[in-house]
């Protein structure tokens, strides 16, 4: 007969790490960080390669989508020669006022795991140009020159016309024109520059000074990423609106009235110029549309939730995962009976950097929020595991969850904060050293001296 064996007896807890050792324990552990940090540096430079294709993706995009657009109104362009014979030049009349009607109606396109924003454009501008007093004109193009208004053109000009349609067109003084290129219309490719349309408006041979012609002129354009409007014209109102709720009005001024909600966003621009009735006098009939020293206005639409540039913040955050992590572990060793060895540091510090490489593999084709849930469940899962194993014991381990959790859940705050995230940042910084100093204010760390 078989004698009952002896029950198992309980394991008893190990001694506290000696005071006299903690220098050397604390030189390890801080290279144990080093290592750690250095680990992560691959993770960081595969979160910079995705962000990297993403624009390059967006370039492929602007490329067979169209470039950002950038506007100029309808302009009367009237030829001339010089007294000399020297010419022909071009007189260019502004609007005298100007209502621009913008509604941008945006996209996502996607390739694989990659999207960018695109939007098609529909520009309704309505105004009227006023013929000036000759003293004026013969102020600009000189005495004696010769002013041909019967070859006048109505040009419009914009980054490119991709993406009109046979809808587009101007109503001139009441009738009805067609849009044409300008090498088409005027014959010459030397005085076309850039994406120009023109219309022949028929002017009389000498119209009266201070007439003032109206019209109303229409075209579709497709952008990629922002839109903007030049003002030429002496009083201009322009209207933008799309079902967009993250806009970044852009310009050289700001909306004089402006409506962003969850459904989009309409913004309002007045602007009066009185001595904007003459845009310039040029040897060429239009120039590359530019921004350098031009009034405009404009919007960006911005991604709501910007993936890649979320993750790039996400990752700087790294170390203090990691030096908060550690200091944990830390002060369960200081603080009570439970031992922690080097490797258990270091494989905890690699938990901590692979929440990176989690949230680029799930926030890319699930998006941000999604990921960082995803991310932050199964690396506190992880860690959180692995401590109970470490420890031993449900106190250090329901501590340990309640920090980790707490970081996680205040670093997704933070990172969608603009404005306070630098406050916001600075001010949990101090409450975490102030608690730590609190926590081990008792410490005698004279104690290794002796």
């Amino acid at each position: 007969m078989s004698m009952p064996s002896d029950p198992p007896k309980p394991r008893a807890p190990a001694p506290p790490v000696p005071r006299r050792r903690w220098s050397l324990k604390l030189l390890q552990i801080i290279l144990l960080l080093l290592l750690t940090l250095a680990a992560s540096w691959p993770i960081a430079g595969i979160v910079e390669e995705r962000e990297a294709r993403q624009s390059v993706l967006r370039e492929e995009f602007v490329r067979s989508w169209g470039l950002r657009q950038v506007v100029r109104p309808p302009t009367l362009a009237v030829p001339y020669r010089t007294a000399t014979g020297r010419g022909p030049y071009y007189l260019k009349l502004a609007p005298r006022e100007l209502t621009t009607q913008v509604t941008l109606v945006p996209e996502q396109k996607k390739r694989g795991l990659f999207s960018a924003t695109v939007y098609t454009a529909t520009v309704e501008m309505t105004g009227s140009v006023s013929i000036p007093f000759w003293p004026n004109i013969e102020q600009v193009v000189g005495e004696g020159s010769t002013i041909d208004w019967k070859k006048s053109v109505v040009m419009m000009q914009a980054t490119e016309l991709g993406g009109m349609t046979t809808d587009d067109h101007i109503v001139w003084n009441g009738v009805k024109l067609p849009w044409r290129s300008c090498a088409e219309a005027i014959g010459s490719s030397a005085d076309c520059k850039g994406a120009v349309l023109v219309a022949n408006p028929n002017m009389p041979p000498d119209p009266s000074s201070e007439t003032d012609i109206p019209f109303k002129a229409m075209v579709t354009l497709r952008g990629t990423g922002d839109f903007r409007q030049i003002l030429d014209a002496r009083e201009s109102t322009t209207i933008i609106k799309a079902p967009w709720s993250t806009p970044s009005f852009v310009g050289t001024m700001l909306p004089s009235r402006q409506r962003v909600g969850d459904n989009g966003f309409e913004a309002e621009w007045f602007t009066v110029n009185y001595a904007k009735w003459l845009i310039r006098s040029t040897g060429t009939l239009s120039e590359n549309v530019s921004l350098q020293d031009c009034e405009s206005v404009g919007v960006d639409l911005l991604e709501a939730v910007p993936t890649y540039r979320m993750i790039n913040r996400a990752s700087k955050y790294t170390i203090l995962f990691v030096v908060l992590s550690f200091t944990v572990y830390a002060l369960f060793e200081l603080l009570s009976t439970v031992r922690i060895h080097n490797v258990q540091y270091g494989l905890l510090g690699l938990s901590m950097t692979l929440f990176n490489l989690l949230l680029v593999s799930f926030a890319e084709p699930l998006g941000y929020a999604a990921g960082y849930g995803i991310s932050t469940a199964l690396v506190l899962t992880q860690a959180t595991l692995y401590t109970a194993a470490v420890t031993r014991r449900a106190l250090p381990t329901v501590i340990f969850g309640a920090v980790l959790s707490t970081l996680f859940g205040f670093l997704y705050v933070l990172l969608s904060m603009e404005t306070y995230a630098l406050l916001a940042g600075s001010v949990a910084l101090f409450v975490v050293l102030s608690a730590v100093m609190a926590v081990t204010q008792r410490i005698d760390w004279r104690a290794e001296e002796s």
